[in-house]
């Protein structure tokens, strides 16, 4: 009995393993497969295929469920998702992926640091970790960020949102420090958005705002169109900056199809967002 026990737990051991194994011998496809639909240029056929690529991605991280990459690119995946083809038309549904994409994201900073418990952590304590990461935990944290901030925005009459607000302020101060050009001047964008996208009543510094999207324009070359299109809808809307609000959406607009090949699909869907807002310039303004 105690040789088949053995040899039942050995088999079990060895057949997690070769799972994990499989899993890993596949994600150079799904890393190409990703790159070929941040390259696409139809947001139509983008948004039917995605689902099901976010499913597949959920089923070998059950096979592998510290696989730090398949993380980062479900947080990656979720949020992007909600941002691009949700959050104007169905809003919950957004709020929700967000969080989904959020806890994907925590799960990957757990690994990647060691600690955990982080949603437990006193805001001292919290400070405190976050001084401690270096360049390689980057990702995940620019990942839960972009998710929880996205999420925040979202719920903004939420006690609960604004209960977040320092935390993830300490959070993506971090990543900036970090590096601020990392993913298209992600952390420049978020701090834009973030600062922009509130009045100062609420915590919004119109300042530093205009400060960090004119920094990622310049990072970018002017080629990464979702910083246009944040810099109008947060910043211009907030502040009642109508020329600005316009110069930014045209130039969007204005700008060739292939102005920046690797990220095709993030500029059309800032081009397809940028027309549906200079709609509706009259109510913003």
């Amino acid at each position: 009995m105690k040789r088949c026990a053995l040899l039942f737990l050995v088999l079990s051991l060895a057949g997690c393993s070769i799972s994990r194994m499989a899993v890993q011998a596949t994600l150079p496809l799904m890393r190409s497969q990703i790159l070929a639909m941040q390259e696409e240029s139809d947001p139509t056929l983008a948004e039917k295929a995605i689902p099901a690529n976010l499913k597949m991605l959920e089923g070998f991280l059950k096979q592998d469920p510290d696989n730090v990459w398949i993380l980062e690119n479900l947080a990656e995946g979720f949020c992007g998702y909600a941002f691009s083809f949700l959050e104007d038309t169905e809003p919950e549904r957004a709020s929700s992926l967000y969080e989904r994409g959020k806890a994907y994201a925590l799960r990957a900073v757990v690994v990647r640091t060691g600690v955990e418990k982080w949603g437990d952590l006193s805001l001292d304590k919290w400070s405190r970790a976050l001084s401690k990461m270096e360049v390689v935990h980057q990702p995940t944290l620019f990942w839960l960020g972009q998710c929880w901030g996205a999420w925040l925005m979202q719920n903004l009459d939420s006690v609960e949102a604004f209960a977040d607000i320092p935390r993830l302020e300490i959070l993506m101060k971090k990543v900036h420090e970090l590096n601020p050009a990392f993913y298209h001047a992600g952390p420049h964008l978020f701090l834009g958005a973030f600062y922009g996208g509130r009045s100062r009543m609420l915590g919004g510094n119109p300042k530093k705002s205009r400060h960090h999207f004119e920094e990622a324009l310049a990072l970018t070359e002017n080629k990464y169109l979702l910083a246009r299109l944040l810099f109008a809808k947060t910043y211009a809307v907030q502040n009642q900056d109508r020329e600005l609000f316009e110069l930014q959406l045209r130039e969007i607009l204005r700008a060739p199809p292939n102005l920046f090949p690797e990220q095709r699909l993030a500029n059309e869907v800032a081009r397809k967002k940028a027309t549906q807002l200079l709609r509706q310039i009259d109510e913003l303004f």
